[in-house]
């Protein structure tokens, strides 16, 4: 049974060295609570190696730097150029020593199998995976081609067919053979935009096509929003079947620094672009402030569902038997927060409002206890006093009647020429407030508001100013 715990046993964690073994977490020359802080250099604490008064010369490096070969300094503080070095090790493709895997003579392009360029030069024909293609006779895949019943029978028979004929393949000359045997199927070339990494490749590997291959239904869009890059005719069509193709990946890195195909933007020499980060964003759903959870919310928690007025549980605001509070509310006249317009106190003094039946200052028209005083009507015909509208001798000013049916000036709902609005139906026509038809223009400062029903009457239900 081994000895974990026995003194002459390996110390893991230890601080100090046990009698015989080693200290994985000994501090070697420094006291016992230097640890990781101790200068590898001189072994004190309070500075870094980089920072050692006693760094020899050279910083301590004895090595070679891996970009420019001097000594005294490593590759990530090199500001010299890079000097190529001879290469000693072995290839990883060919197992040759002498050259690297980059720089490998038998090495072949990854999109076409041809040696003597990359992948960003190659303008070869693309070999083709065929895998779950069956390789057909053309008679046979052509037969197949016209019994498929569903796309992904045709999609997989078409490309049978591509196959067998190899480079005598014409996406064109087989739209117009479908077309001739009345099969449902079409070949339609549309006119789409592709990523910059990406390529259009035909059914032979041919790569840049100009059009994208679909297969449709119908030699039309069933829907106008699907119809956009789609041919005019049929003819343009079997003219953009002869460079049409697949969206398939270029094979070729595309820097998110530069936009250039290539490279990555590790390897970008450009200067690097600043971009406004898209990492989403924590937001606490009480206090609806950023950084931090509901969980780790430093605010009191408050209670959704409790009264918005004194804030107690047990009932709705409607129904809340303390006055109205005034917190969080904005004044209309200053909006500022804080107080009610009607106490606002950063308006200046203004007239006392007094009724327009009584002349009196204790209350407004539609709390007055007085007969109507014919006297202190306004007319909103004429706008003098003295009479209502309907008793006015004056023509009557269609300028003052609005439409309660368009809402224009100068008409009533019976003479419009707009279609009738929704509750209108049923010939309630006239301007707002009944009989006098005036709508709300007109009025004099003392002239009854628009009111409902009640045509002249309704001089105490609210609309102009009351003062």
């Amino acid at each position: 049974m081994s000895g974990w715990e026995t003194d002459g046993a390996d110390n893991w964690g230890s601080g100090g060295g046990g009698d015989g073994g080693d200290s994985w977490g000994a501090d070697h020359g420094a006291s016992g609570d230097a640890g990781d802080r101790a200068c590898r250099i001189c072994n004190e604490v309070g500075h870094f190696a980089r920072e050692c008064p006693q760094k020899p010369e050279g910083g301590g490096l004895t090595g070679e730097c891996y970009n420019c070969g001097e000594v005294g300094h490593n590759k990530a503080d090199c500001s010299n150029p890079k000097v190529e070095r001879p290469f000693t090790g072995t290839c990883n493709l060919c197992g040759v020593e002498g050259h690297s895997a980059r720089n490998c003579p038998s090495a072949t392009c990854k999109l076409c199998g041809e040696a003597g360029h990359k992948a960003l030069e190659c303008t070869s024909r693309r070999k083709i995976d065929w895998t779950g293609v069956p390789e057909l006779d053309p008679e046979e895949a052509w037969m197949k081609l016209v019994d498929a019943s569903e796309l992904d029978a045709f999609r997989i028979a078409l490309r049978a067919y591509a196959r067998a004929i190899g480079d005598a393949f014409n996406a064109s000359e087989v739209e117009q053979a479908l077309r001739e045997s009345g099969l449902k199927v079409f070949l339609i070339a549309l006119n789409q935009e592709v990523a910059p990494q990406m390529t259009i490749v035909d059914m032979v590997g041919n790569p840049d096509r100009e059009y994208v291959l679909t297969f449709q239904l119908s030699a039309k869009p069933r829907r106008p929003k699907l119809g956009k890059g789609w041919p005019a005719d049929a003819a343009e069509n079997l003219e953009r079947l002869k460079s049409a193709g697949f969206v398939q990946d270029r094979g070729v890195p595309l820097c998110s620094n530069c936009n250039e195909l290539g490279h990555i933007k590790m390897f970008c020499k450009q200067e690097i672009v600043e971009r406004e980060k898209m990492t989403p964003v924590v937001t606490c759903v009480y206090c609806e402030e950023e950084g931090h959870r509901a969980r780790d919310c430093p605010k009191e928690r408050v209670n959704h569902y409790a009264c918005k007025n004194c804030k107690q549980e047990g009932h709705k605001a409607a129904d809340c038997p303390e006055p109205r509070s005034a917190e969080g509310v904005e004044c209309r006249k200053c909006n500022e927060t804080g107080h009610f317009s009607r106490d606002c106190p950063n308006v200046e003094a203004r007239p006392p409002r007094t009724c327009r039946n009584c002349g009196s200052e204790d209350h407004i028209a539609k709390e007055c206890d007085q007969p109507r005083n014919p006297d202190m009507v306004t007319c909103r015909n004429c706008e003098k006093q003295g009479h209502f509208s309907r008793d006015c001798p004056e023509p009557k000013d269609w300028s003052k009647v609005k439409c309660s049916n368009c809402g224009e000036m100068g008409h009533t709902i019976k003479r419009c020429k707009e279609p009738i609005a929704e509750g209108d139906a049923a010939g309630n026509g006239g301007a707002v407030g009944g009989g006098g038809d005036w709508g709300d223009a007109g009025a004099s400062g003392n002239a009854p508001a628009a009111g409902g029903g009640g045509g002249e009457d309704s001089w105490g239900s609210g609309g102009g100013a009351a003062w």
